[in-house]
């Protein structure tokens, strides 16, 4: 099996603004874990041991949170940070980390993808075919599908703007890939996208794949509406409060509610994520919104987010 992955962690989140000033998308909480967390129980599933992070945006934060996912995880996978002091972009975060990646194939996972994706058997589709450079997880049916495929699933373009030759279908990446070691040498040092990197190569006949698989849930936290409906998804109805939150308000619908977070008497919330350390004061409402700062007495709140901005 697969015992090392890659998780993809380094870029700045800007649809999801003003929330990534805040805190890295990587740290954005779903049901109160963050999504490094829910990558990191997925990958000890799937038999990984080691998983290496790339880091850049709000970098000390990311070290720190990634520090305390090490501890929790000990024994069970080794969390190594791999610190960009420019944003390398995915190929070249993969060329520096290198070293920390190993001589082995491992797997690729973008930080901002939900993980409810069949990791073993995409791993062992990719180990039974040796001398393939990578196998990327596909899902059919979804949009933007900008993966061509040709015959026996080999992809034979990306991002195309019309048919190709040999294209039988499309389908779209899902932001989960297993791949050969032998990709370091074909990546340069400095930035690169790892898909231009693909489509460089595939002229020269490299074996790039694609594995279509049907997630329950796959949910690409692009934008702040997509982070919103993860958690709606998720919760599945249900309200989940934090063993530290304080709820002296109402809570109807569905509700996620963080360490630390209050809701005062007369206030209250409805289908809504209120982050750690959130509150709503006497009378304030929400509506389907993503909370993560102070609301006033008497505000009300309904869809999007509302947050304060960090002194400069």
């Amino acid at each position: 099996m697969i015992k090392t992955a890659m998780i993809l962690s380094a870029g700045y989140g800007r649809r999801l603004l003003p929330l990534t000033r805040l805190r890295p998308k990587p740290m954005f909480q779903v049901l109160n874990k963050t999504m490094l967390e829910w990558w990191a129980e997925a990958l000890v599933s799937a038999g990984v041991k080691r998983a290496v992070v790339n880091v850049h945006h709000q970098a000390d934060r990311m070290l720190e949170h990634i520090r305390n996912l090490a501890e929790s995880f000990s024994g069970l996978l080794e969390i190594i940070p791999s610190p960009e002091e420019g944003l390398l972009g995915t190929g070249g975060g993969l060329k520096r980390a290198e070293t920390l990646l190993g001589k082995n194939d491992f797997l690729v996972v973008n930080a901002d993808i939900f993980p409810d994706f069949d990791l073993v058997k995409l791993a062992l589709k990719h180990l039974a075919n040796p001398g393939r450079l990578a196998t990327l997880g596909l899902l059919a049916g979804r949009e933007p599908a900008r993966v061509s495929l040709g015959q026996y699933g080999r992809v034979v373009a990306f991002r195309a703007p019309g048919p190709v030759p040999e294209e039988i279908g499309r389908q779209l990446y899902s932001g989960v890939m297993a791949l050969s070691p032998a990709i370091f040498d074909l990546i340069k040092e400095g930035e690169s996208d790892i898909i231009e990197v693909f489509s460089r190569l595939m002229p020269e006949g490299r074996e790039i794949f694609g594995w279509t698989y049907d997630p329950a849930i796959w949910r690409d936290m692009g934008e702040i509406e997509d982070y919103w409906r993860l958690n709606r998804d998720l919760a599945s109805g249900r309200t989940i409060i934090h063993s530290t939150a304080k709820i002296d308000g109402l809570l109807t619908g569905w509700n996620v509610v963080g360490a630390e977070a209050v809701v005062e008497k007369e206030a209250a919330a409805e289908n809504c994520v209120l982050w750690p350390g959130a509150s709503l004061a006497r009378g304030a409402t929400a509506l389907n919104a993503v909370i993560a700062g102070p609301v006033p007495a008497g505000a009300r709140v309904s869809g999007g987010v509302f947050c304060v901005q960090p002194e400069e």
